[in-house]
Order: C-alpha cells, then structure tokens, then sequence
C-alpha cells in the first residue's frame, strides 16, 4: 500500500525515522502543487518580518511558495509566513461573514488567542502593519531578537491557521519536521493546537519526524496512525495506530533520544509489575553493573504484540537498537526460545521469577539449608491447616525436590516472611545482582533458575 492511500485512513499520520531514511523525499512525493496540499519544508530560516518583495513573488506567481519549499532548507521561509499572516487577517473576515455571524464573540482576537497560547515569554500582537512582539509585560521586542522556537512556533501557527481557511476540500497539510528548534514542551503546545485546528476544520495532516515527543503529544483519543520509514528504498509501508503499548513505551523513548544513551540502557519486556520491581532491584543492588528500561506489558500473551511493536518502530529510531523480552517458564518443559527481529527474547529456566526464593544460594543466605527450610515450611503448614493455601504448601512440599518447576505464586509471600522481613521482589533483586555473574552449579543454583541466556543476555 502507498503512503498516499494509507494517510486517507487516519486525520494524523506520523512518517516516523531517523535522519537520511527519506522522510522528506516521500513527503515531496506528493502532489504539492494542488490546490488542497501544503508542504512545509524542514529547515525554515530568515526572520519573522514583512517583506515587500516576498508579497509581490507570491502575488505576482501562484506557485512561487510551492517551488520555493521543495528543498530541505529555505532561507525565507519565515518572511513567507510574515506575508502570509496578512492573508490570514482577510481568511477570518471572510471566515465570519460565511460561518460565524451569529457568534458575536468570534473576531480576529480569538486566532491571536490562539498563537499567543503558543508563546509562554512573549505576546504576538496585531498592529495597523502587520504585527509586533513583545515581552508579556508590553515592552516591544525585535523581530530579529526572539529565539529561533518562538520564531519558528509563530510561523508554522501561521502557516497551519492559513491553510486550514482556505476553501479546499480534502485539505492535506505536509509538515516537515515540525519539531525543529522546538522544545518537547513547545513540541507538546503546537500539536495540541494543530489537533484542534485540523479536526475543527477538517484537515488531513502528515507529519515527518524523528521526535517522539511529537507522538507523546497527540491525545490519547487523537485520530493517529505511525507510519515507520527506514530507507529511501522503502517500498512496503505498514503503519499501526498508536495503543497501550505506545503509551507505556514512548516515555522510555523520550528519556533516551539519543542512540547511544538508548542501548545503554535498553527496554526489557516483562509480563507484571513484580517483575518489574524485582528488576529495579537488580539495577539499584548492581551499582551500574545492570542498566536498562524495565517496561510492563501485563500479560504473557500480550508479549508478541509489544515485540512485533518494537521490532517495527525501533529501527526508524534509532542505529542498531537493542532490546529484550523475559518471560516466565510457566508450564513449558523448553527454556529455548527465539528472538523476534532484533527483540532478544528470554526465557526463565525455572517457573517464575519467584522462584528464585527457594534456590539453594537463597536459602543458605537467610541460615538455612535446603532440608531445614523444608522443616521451617512443614512447621508452618503443621500450625495453619486451615490457611486457604495449605494444600498449595502440601504440594510443594510433596514435590520440594522439583521445587524450580513448581507454581509458587500464592506461596512466595508465605516463604519471604520465613527468610527476612524484606519484600520478596527485593530478597530476588538482590538475589540476582550478587550471584548473576557467577558460574554455580546445581539443579537449585540460581545460574539453573535464570538459565543460560538470560544469565549471557540481561544478567550478563
């Protein structure tokens, strides 16, 4: 399917990749000569002031704003927004004379309002020539003097409340890079304003980026497909609406932009929130040994989709990107189990990760060996018979020499406050930060329980 089709299934489409993965080629791709699409070009330089000469270009060739903006940088671009903010004053009038009569609230205020909400230190105000800047408490402020975000904020407001007047159907904006010198807070105002521009005027909107901020900032109910680019050769697209498994994973992404600061600490996929805080624990017991981004996906069958979501948007974010999936032995007599792409995909050798409690390393550490904790559980079992997880206790019990391989959910509480006061998830963190490194042996090592790969991947 091409990327034109596939943008007529959602009002917001993301063309997600890194740097030289041809965002910007199939963007021009399209047909920006027609009346109903506007592409915006990813480096807009010059400074946000009328020019004369730039109003006559555009008056004197229809064509000249869409022949200039086929290029990665544009030197006048803001110029061009500057214009085109006079234009914008004859779109509302005429905008109220069509659409808003009957609202007597509805002026040209209201699409200051709207910029000015964009701009935390500065105020954008009309004037008999155009407009002027100035500071919030009313001291004017050069066109050439604000920063290049406010600057580049007031011009793609500009550009988006222009375009979304026009009287066009099937309106198609281009954005290119909208994230350029924006802060991810500014980053976060400008699409909250380009959501409501584009839905209250019906707007179609396609957005290069390589930010996931700008994701991050779409709300939740948002009307938004992703769309990952990873060459220029790309042929085949698939894009995915944005899911439970963005919201959880785009804050690890935001905290780790950068390549190299991503695999160096990379996300691990765990099925609940006490595995999750049995990893922290790793990391805090490992000193800096265990660095990654522990992320919850709730259950085991929901781990296919995280990793096919991973193996997907991962590469058109970042260079040779790393991450991992551990699961639970559960039921299954196989440790073994194949990655997915570039998802290193782990299984535990034992049936969960509490289990661990009942390794031989555990029990000695806590004075114990593994035939008295045995005792210590048939004491317990002998003074609570009538305790709702008895006959779980008896099966264990019966089956103490197969113990790895045994469901202890219900049990692990039971257990801990036999060994220590300490929570369990701790008792196994630290567990795994002392011993991971280590070459034990034995059927209840804690090197058997975790199993080899997990041992040469997540604890190596």
């Amino acid at each position: 399917m091409s990327i034109a089709n596939i943008i007529d299934n959602a009002r917001f489409t993301i063309l997600l990749g890194k740097n030289g993965s041809g965002k910007s080629t199939k963007l021009r791709a399209f047909k920006t000569n027609q009346p109903n699409v506007k592409y915006v070009s990813p480096e807009r330089g010059g400074t946000l002031k009328y020019d004369p000469n730039v109003e006559t270009n555009i008056s004197n060739i229809p064509t000249w704003i869409d022949d200039t903006r086929r290029r990665n940088r544009l030197e006048m671009f803001r110029e061009q927004s500057a214009v085109q903010f006079r234009a914008l004053e004859l779109l509302v009038l005429r905008e109220i004379e069509r659409d808003k009569r009957e609202d007597k609230t509805y002026n040209f205020d209201v699409i200051l309002d709207k910029i000015n909400n964009l701009l935390p230190k500065i105020s954008f105000v009309r004037t008999d020539r155009g407009f002027s800047i100035s500071s919030k408490s009313g001291d004017l402020i050069p066109e050439d003097q604000i920063s290049s975000g406010e600057a580049e904020t007031i011009a793609l407001a500009i550009e988006v409340l222009v375009f979304s007047r026009l009287s066009v159907k099937d309106k198609i904006l281009l954005l290119d890079e909208p994230d350029v010198h924006l802060h991810p807070d500014l980053q976060h105002r400008f699409v909250a304003f380009l959501e409501s521009e584009a839905q209250e005027k019906d707007m179609r909107v396609v957005i290069a980026t390589h930010s996931t901020a700008v994701i991050g900032a779409f709300s939740p109910d948002a009307d938004l497909q992703i769309l990952p680019i990873t060459g220029r050769e790309q042929t085949e697209f698939n894009c995915f609406k944005r899911s439970a498994v963005c919201e959880e994973v785009l804050p690890i992404f935001g905290a780790h932009p950068l390549s190299s600061m991503f695999n160096k600490s990379p996300i691990v996929l765990v099925e609940g929130e006490d595995d999750k805080r049995v990893l922290e624990q790793v990391i805090r017991s490992g000193k800096g040994k265990f660095i990654y981004s522990p992320c919850v996906v709730g259950s085991v069958t929901e781990l296919a989709e995280w990793e096919k979501w991973l193996d997907k948007i991962m590469p058109a974010i970042y260079d040779e990107p790393v991450a991992y999936s551990l699961r639970d032995l559960d039921d299954s007599s196989q440790t073994e189990i194949d990655d997915v792409g570039i998802i290193c995909r782990v299984r535990l050798n034992c049936y969960a990760i509490e289990n661990l409690l009942l390794t031989d390393q555990c029990i000695q550490e806590h004075g114990f060996s593994a035939d008295s904790f045995k005792g210590e559980l048939e004491k317990w079992l002998s003074q609570a018979s009538g305790h709702k997880y008895a006959d779980q206790l008896k099966d264990l019990l019966g089956k103490y020499d197969e113990r790895r391989t045994v469901k202890i959910k219900d049990l692990r509480n039971i257990i801990v406050a036999l060994l220590t006061n300490k929570p369990w998830e701790v008792v196994v963190g630290q567990l795994i930060a002392k011993h991971a490194g280590k070459t034990e042996q034995g059927p209840h090592s804690i090197c058997n329980y975790l199993g080899a790969k997990a041992l040469n991947t997540i604890f190596s």
